[in-house]
């Protein structure tokens, strides 16, 4: 069994890998990479979108605060385990 990845500090940068295929269709937002793929929720969907290569962990968390109306640590901490199942599919890379 492999460890899931943790972001390493509020200041982690996460960076799409450049594989990652991100699809619109009917209203849903689908990613993938290779043979992985996961459908995205509007919050997930806007997180991703979020990842830059230049925006840190910390800079998402406050822009979904600021965007759906909660609190900057638990938009941070949803962030920040979306952005572990990202890791973890290889969509993002540590």
């Amino acid at each position: 069994m492999t460890d899931r990845f943790v972001p390493p500090s509020l200041e982690w940068i996460p960076q799409r890998r450049l594989e990652a295929r991100i699809r619109r269709f009917r209203g849903r937002t689908l990613v993938a990479v290779d043979a992985e793929a996961m459908e995205l929720d509007e919050v997930a969907a806007f997180i991703f979108g979020q990842v830059d290569g230049a925006t840190s962990l910390r800079e998402i968390g406050e822009r979904v605060a600021a965007t759906y109306d909660v609190s900057v640590e638990e938009a941070t901490t949803d962030s920040a385990e979306l952005l572990a199942q990202l890791v973890d599919v290889n969509l993002v890379g540590a």
